[in-house]
């Protein structure tokens, strides 16, 4: 009668199964911090989205203005315009800072080409564990009743 391991009619060992179960285990670990560590970049992502459509709201909510109005809104005597959110509504973990500056372009040939844009900065900041970060969009507006 040859009662050998592999021929036996008694199941699994506690010996093989334990063996089963650790090489599962080590198969499965780095599935596991795949995940973990992705829920993290879709939070990151999430949160970078937000500011740049926060950035791009701000934007049109300034070109909708039109430049007359919007200058005098947010361009103050002196031409600084840095105006900042502590909180946007709504989003109260994002802060939007907001400035706008006139830039004046012509050609020394030909005077009548003067332009007027005016360049819209918004800059959204957020806290992201340990470190601040932030996201700037910047657009140049094209003012023909300002001048």
């Amino acid at each position: 009668m040859d009662k050998s391991i592999l021929g036996s009619n008694y199941g699994y060992s506690f010996i093989e199964l334990l063996v089963a179960i650790s090489i599962l285990g080590l198969v499965t670990a780095p599935f596991l911090a795949l995940f973990s560590g992705s829920h993290l970049f879709i939070n990151s992502a999430g949160r970078q989205s937000t500011a740049v459509n926060l950035c791009r709201a701000r934007i049109e909510e300034v070109k909708s203005l039109g430049c007359s109005t919007a200058r005098d809104l947010y361009l103050n005597n002196d031409g600084s315009s840095p105006i900042t959110e502590e909180s946007v509504e709504g989003f109260n973990r994002f802060r939007r800072v907001t400035d706008l500056r006139p830039f004046y372009f012509s050609c020394e040939n030909q005077p009548a080409t003067e332009l007027t844009l005016l360049v819209i900065t918004v800059t959204v900041y957020w806290e992201e564990g340990n470190a601040g970060k932030s996201e700037t969009l910047s657009v140049l507006f094209s003012c023909r009743e300002w001048k």
